[in-house]
């Protein structure tokens, strides 16, 4: 399916496998040439060499990758999205993504059964930190939800964030204190700035650590 105004081409799968001893892939040639590859990870992304040169490149025939894999040259790219496959082989210009499969060892049972999935195709212009294509793989993987028989006349988030290149990612509670915890990730690789607000004119603001042990100056 292609939506109006978008250039993401989404492939929604429906699968009863039963197989054994088999893989099934997707694989897309694309007219894209570079020597690096961009894959998702947790906050950010990690490049990798597209050719296999080395031994080492030979043993990274498949790697991670969270939500895309981004073949960009300077002018424009191509990007394989996923909402829950994480098995990518990106070798040349060929985006390939591991969808499922059906070994016996370690577990005979692997991928049996029924699945839903989707997975897209995304062209873009610019480089991977130009485009949309984090939005877009954020988008596929937090669709807008609706809860049947809930309602709410306020609508308004206890926290904002503007800035490019920023992502609000965590809203959640403290673990030690009775206190909201808000992540901020900059997600490009890069120096950016933004601005952060809240609903509440009382609101304190306190620098912490990941593990929220070193609490900072308060703003």
């Amino acid at each position: 399916s292609l939506s109006p105004n978008s250039k993401r081409l989404d492939f929604a799968t429906q699968v009863n496998w039963y197989e054994k001893h088999r893989m099934l892939r997707v694989a897309f040639p694309v007219n894209v040439q570079t020597n690096e590859a961009s894959f998702d990870i947790q906050y950010g992304f990690v490049k990798r060499p597209t050719h296999r040169n080395t031994s080492w490149d030979m043993a990274r025939f498949e790697v991670v990758g969270h939500r895309y894999a981004d073949l960009s040259n300077e002018n424009f790219g191509v990007a394989l999205l996923n909402d829950c496959k994480y098995g990518y082989k990106v070798h040349g210009n060929v985006l390939d993504l591991n969808l499922l499969r059906s070994p016996n060892n370690p577990d005979p049972d692997a991928d049996q059964g029924k699945h839903v999935f989707t997975y897209s195709l995304l062209p873009h212009k610019g480089r991977l930190v130009e485009s949309n294509v984090i939005a877009e793989a954020t988008l596929l993987n937090r669709p807008i939800q609706i809860f049947s028989g809930c309602k709410s006349e306020n609508t308004e988030l206890p926290i904002t964030l503007a800035g490019n290149g920023l992502t609000l990612e965590v809203i959640k509670k403290a673990e030690k204190i009775e206190e909201l915890l808000i992540r901020v990730v900059e997600s490009l690789g890069k120096f950016s700035s933004g601005e952060l607000k809240s609903t509440s004119s009382t609101t304190k603001w306190i620098e912490t650590s990941l593990i929220e042990w070193e609490d900072g100056e308060r703003a």
